[in-house]
């Protein structure tokens, strides 16, 4: 894809974050991770996984089944990542922005949207819940 093109689509998910609290970027985490207060990697959006359940929110991001299962974190972010900060990573139907295969890394996801902090990148965030086993996201 053509940078150009690229940029155009970033300032549309800048957009899109800003437009509801609803769509904020998040990063939801196992507890097998400590707790960060700056996040890298994959990210989505809030209403993606508020309201749902452990199991229900792997299968959506395209988790392994039982990444969750001791229960997550999740964090949002202090300040909204930049263009430069982020990649464009499609759906979760799409591991890492990839067509499924069985070889695939991750299982295909439900369909939420999904975008990569790229390494290095410093973007301050707050912890929002702790999610215990048999809970629910906020």
């Amino acid at each position: 894809m053509r940078d150009d093109h690229v940029l155009i689509l970033k300032r549309q998910v800048i957009a899109y974050w800003r437009e509801s609290p609803l769509n904020r970027p998040v990063k939801v985490t196992s507890f097998s991770r400590p707790p960060m207060f700056w996040e890298g990697g994959y990210v989505t959006c809030y209403k993606f996984v508020g309201g749902r359940s452990l199991a229900e929110a792997e299968r959506i991001l395209g988790l392994k089944a039982g990444e969750l299962v001791g229960g997550a974190y999740l964090h949002e972010f202090l300040q909204l990542p930049s263009e430069d900060q982020f990649e464009l990573k499609g759906y979760s139907q799409c591991p890492g922005g990839q067509n499924w295969t069985p070889a695939s890394a991750f299982p295909a996801g439900l369909g939420a949207p999904q975008w990569r902090i790229k390494p290095g990148a410093f973007i301050p965030s707050r912890l929002v819940a702790a999610i215990q086993t048999g809970g629910r996201f906020p």
